[in-house]
C-alpha cells in the first residue's frame, strides 16, 4: 500500500510541477489545449490559491499521522510540493503583471493634430451585442485618445454608430468588419476601427482559418498591419475547432508582418505558449498582464485575462494599460497605449 501511495504520489508531484510551464514538454503542451486543461490553465491565480490550499490540507493530514503513527512523510511530500508549485503560480501571476488601472494617462501620441511621440492606443472591448453601449465607448475612446478600436461581438451597425458618433466629436475613423450579415448572430461579427490619423487603411487577407477576424494594412506600406479577433470559446464540444482558431491567429506572430493585434483571444499566453508562438503582450510590458477581463463580475484581479493586445515586437512596446468596465457586458475592456521602441 506504502509503494502504490508512493507512486501515487510522485506522479501528482510531477504533474504540479509541469503545470507551472506546460509549455517546456511536447505532452504537457498538448495536454493544455484539451479539455479540462484549457479552460484550467486559464486561470493562473485560482490555480495558485487551490495549491496553496491543498498543500495546507496536505501539511495538516502529515502532521495529524507523524503524531498519531509516526508516518506522514508521503502527505509532507506532497504539501511542500504543492506549497513550492502554489507559490511559482503566484510568482508567474505577478511576473506577467498585477496592476490594475481604470483610465490611461495623457496622450502624447499620433492625434489629427500631429505625430507627438508616436505612440498609439489600442482599446479592446467585447460588447457582448451591444450590452456595452456605442455612446459609452465613445467617452472611453474620446477620455483616452484610442487610435484603434476592436469590438468583438459587435454588430456592423454598431461598429457605424460609434463611427458616427466619434465624428460628431471630431475624430474620423476607417470602419472595418468581417462582414456578417445583418440577420446573423452578432457574436460572429468583429469590428475594427483605425483613425484617420494613423493615415489610409484598406482590408487585408492577412488572416484566414478564423471566421470573426478582420485585419486591415497600410495602404502607404509603412506601419502595422491592425488585427481584430475573435475565437470561438473552448467548449469540450468545439475544442478542435478552438485549437485550430487559436493556432491561426498566434501564427501571424511568426511572420514577417509588423502588426498590432487585440480583441477576444479565448485563450491567455499559455495557449499561446503550449502552440510555440512568441507573440509580445503588450498589456504584460505595461504591467497588467494577469489582470482578467473575463468574467466582468469577478474582482479583476482574480478574472481570466483572454482579452488582449500583442504585436509582434518590432515597432513598439506596451507602456501603460487599462482595465475598463462600461455597460453590462460579461467582459471588461483593455486599453494598452503602445510607445514607438527608441531608435
Amino acid at each position: 500500500m506504502t509503494i502504490v501511495a508512493a507512486v501515487l504520489a510522485g506522479i501528482l508531484s510531477v504533474l504540479a510541477v509541469a503545470s507551472v510551464r506546460p509549455d517546456f514538454l511536447g505532452i504537457t503542451s498538448d495536454l493544455v489545449l484539451r479539455t479540462p486543461l484549457a479552460q484550467i490553465m486559464s486561470a493562473r491565480i485560482w490555480l495558485a490559491a487551490v495549491f496553496l490550499l491543498v498543500a495546507m490540507l496536505f501539511m495538516v493530514v502529515a502532521a495529524a499521522r507523524g503524531k498519531r503513527s509516526g508516518r506522514g512523510r508521503i502527505a509532507g511530500t506532497l504539501a511542500i510540493v504543492f506549497l513550492m508549485t502554489g507559490v511559482l503560480h503566484g510568482g508567474i501571476v505577478l511576473d506577467r503583471g498585477w496592476k490594475v488601472e481604470s483610465e490611461l494617462g495623457e496622450d502624447y501620441g499620433i492625434t489629427a493634430d500631429g505625430y507627438g511621440d508616436g505612440s498609439i492606443t489600442v482599446l479592446t472591448y467585447n460588447t457582448l451585442g451591444g450590452e456595452t453601449s456605442m455612446e459609452a465607448l465613445a467617452d472611453v475612446v474620446v477620455a483616452n485618445g484610442v487610435d484603434v478600436i476592436v469590438l468583438p461581438e459587435t454588430a456592423t451597425a454598431r461598429g457605424d454608430e460609434l463611427v458616427g458618433l466619434l465624428g460628431q466629436r471630431g475624430l474620423e475613423f476607417q470602419h472595418f468588419d468581417t462582414g456578417i450579415d445583418m440577420y446573423d448572430a452578432e457574436f460572429r461579427s468583429t469590428i475594427l476601427l483605425v483613425a484617420d490619423s494613423l493615415g489610409q487603411y484598406r482590408m487585408s487577407d492577412l488572416i484566414s482559418g478564423t471566421s470573426a477576424a478582420v485585419a486591415a494594412e497600410p495602404v502607404s506600406g509603412e506601419g502595422p498591419v491592425f488585427v481584430g479577433v475573435h475565437p470561438i470559446a473552448p467548449l469540450p464540444e468545439f475544442i478542435d475547432s478552438w485549437q485550430a482558431e487559436i493556432d491561426a491567429v498566434y501564427a501571424l506572430c511568426a511572420t514577417d508582418t509588423p502588426l498590432v493585434m487585440a480583441g477576444d483571444f479565448n485563450s491567455t499566453v499559455d495557449h499561446q505558449l503550449a502552440l510555440g508562438y512568441h507573440c509580445t503582450d503588450a498589456a504584460r510590458q505595461a504591467g497588467s498582464g494577469a489582470v482578467g477581463t473575463w468574467p466582468s463580475f469577478a474582482p479583476a484581479k482574480l478574472g481570466v485575462p483572454i482579452d488582449r493586445v500583442v504585436h509582434d515586437g518590432s515597432l513598439y512596446e506596451g507602456t501603460s494599460a487599462a482595465v475598463i468596465e462600461v455597460g453590462d457586458s460579461d467582459h471588461r475592456g483593455l486599453l494598452v497605449r503602445l510607445t514607438p521602441l527608441a531608435g
